[in-house]
């Protein structure tokens, strides 16, 4: 029997001048869907493409409002160049924590709907590993911080 894969998918974070304004630019130029975005006006969001391609912005640090959501939540103060979508995050947590993998910050549940951590590779990328709070939630799986 096969072992239950633990990483589900990924996506890219740019950082960028105007969250808004790179949302509507990937709309109504490259043909994506916008299907997340955070506060009013955003601060974060997600284009999509055919259910294929997904591409998260985030706001520059010092920019608008100051900080990105993922800044607010990052205690290194770094934004993530990577987010990796994971099926069970604390089981990946544990995993990364026994081989003494550079943790920024452990798991919690934030406001933006996911459970996720911080981590920094080796060359200092910052690298977001969660779950949809939702996907907890529905599988019995609910995690507290």
């Amino acid at each position: 029997m096969a072992a239950q894969k633990l990483f589900s998918h990924s996506a890219i974070v740019f950082a960028v001048e105007d969250v808004q304004l790179s949302a509507a630019y990937y709309r109504d130029k490259l043909g994506f869907d916008i299907v997340f975005t955070w506060e009013d006006p955003p601060s974060y969001a997600v284009v999509n493409r055919e259910d294929a391609v997904g591409i998260h912005l985030t706001q520059k640090a010092g920019q608008n409002s100051g900080e990105s959501v993922k800044q607010e939540q990052n205690s290194s103060g770094d934004q993530t160049a990577l987010f990796i979508f994971v099926h069970d995050v604390d089981k990946v947590y544990e995993e990364f924590l026994g081989k003494g993998v550079e943790i920024l910050q452990p798991p919690g549940n934030r406001a933006y709907g996911m459970r996720d951590f911080d981590i920094r590779d080796v060359n200092g990328y910052v690298l977001t590993i969660g779950t949809g709070l939702a996907r907890l939630t529905t599988n019995g799986e609910g995690k507290t911080s």
